[in-house]
């Protein structure tokens, strides 16, 4: 790790030399662009949990601790790489060290004719939410961003912009599956993925899918919509569609003997109100539903009720009120309320008569969060 730290770091310093890219014969520059974000939040569960977990929360699942993260990113016309370092880092990587590395995006940029091919490892276009917490208006992640879509893809993706009314962009690609930055050995899978952006007026619409094979030639499908739209000029709202379906991912095997496909759907709403120049507030609600439980394993959990796997379905809901303060040219303050429910058991409060189970269908946290982007 230590070695692998310092090549990065020596790279960066070789790029703040003002000729790094310069070519010899011309002494023309390639400029160069640095970004990133130092990060730390802490989320609190009120619930009494004995293994101090937020249950099917994202990135923020740790109860009561601070987990801090930073991202670095280099970027011109030609390439994109973007480091993760920290406690988001070893979630992606399952890490618990708390010292991990993580390539987020890294890929070079290629101009073809009406086309931009973009070849390497790069972020999902599924869904509203990211992976970087300053690009999204909530403090924890939705259901929809942890259990629905893929984090990232890595493969060859083109973009086309068509110049004609209602397609301002149209995205196709083809990868590794989901997550996989390696796909190493025999029967390598592959996802395909295509796009499609949109202006409506005041209002955008981006439409995603992703098609592959996963395992043993089973096919995953996921599709997403992402409309925003401004309401007032201080009030504007985004909604987030998603829908899926797993061949043989479900969780159980009709007496018949064939295995049952997984399907999941859900929505998520954000409305953003601008109080003044430096404060603003977000509310989001979601719902996921998960017939069968493929996606959020509530079979899986040890629960004061029993789950009927031929007969339930697992629904997930939450409010989350997100109010923010920019802090000078740079930082981002916020405080975060969440509120989260389901129709079974899955949240903890352990102890008394139902013993080391699952006895809640609700839970509430409370978050906290500063970030400082360059």
């Amino acid at each position: 790790m230590r070695i692998l730290l310092s090549f990065a770091l020596a790279i960066l310093l070789g790029f703040t030399s003002p000729n790094a890219f310069a070519k010899e014969e011309g002494l023309t520059e390639v400029p160069i662009v640095f970004s990133g974000y130092v990060h730390t939040a802490t989320t609190y569960n009120f619930g009494e949990n004995e293994d101090e977990t937020n249950n099917y929360h994202t990135f923020s699942d740790d109860d009561y601790t601070f987990t801090p993260s930073a991202q670095l990113g280099v970027t011109n016309d030609h390439f994109v790489i973007d480091a993760l370092f920290g406690s988001i880092a070893d979630d992606l990587n399952g890490s618990s060290d708390n010292s991990s590395f993580m390539m987020h995006q890294a890929y070079g940029i290629l101009p073809a004719g009406s086309w931009t091919i973009m070849a390497g490892h790069f972020d999902t276009m599924l869904g509203n939410e990211v992976i970087n917490p300053a690009d999204n208006p909530n403090i924890t992640r939705s259901f929809l961003f942890g259990y629905t879509i893929n984090f990232q893809n890595t493969g060859v993706r083109a973009m086309y912009e068509p110049g004609v009314e209602l397609f301002d962009e149209i995205y196709i690609g083809v990868g590794n599956g989901w997550d996989t930055i390696y796909d190493e050995g025999e029967n390598q899978e592959k996802t395909f993925e295509a796009a499609f952006g949109s202006s409506l007026g005041s209002a955008s619409l981006f439409v995603a899918m992703n098609y592959g094979e996963e395992t043993d030639g089973l096919i995953r499908q996921t599709y997403t919509a992402v409309l925003g739209m401004p309401i007032t000029e201080a009030l504007s709202l985004t909604l987030n569609g998603v829908m899926g379906k797993g061949e043989e991912e479900g969780a159980y095997t009709p007496a018949s003997g064939v295995p049952k496909d997984g399907d999941w759907k859900g929505i998520g709403s954000y409305l953003t109100y601008l109080i003044d120049d430096t404060k603003s507030v977000t509310i989001r609600y979601e719902f996921l539903s998960d017939p069968g439980g493929s996606r959020l394993g509530f079979g899986s959990v040890s629960s004061k009720e029993t789950w009927y796997e031929y007969q339930d379905d697992a629904e997930l809901q939450s409010i989350t009120v997100t109010p923010e303060l920019l802090v000078g040219d740079y930082g981002i303050l916020r405080a975060e309320y969440r509120h989260d429910w389901a129709n079974h058991p899955v949240f903890q409060q352990k102890g008394g008569i139902y013993g080391d189970v699952m006895q809640n269908k609700s839970q509430d946290t409370v978050s906290l969060q500063y970030i400082v982007s360059f």
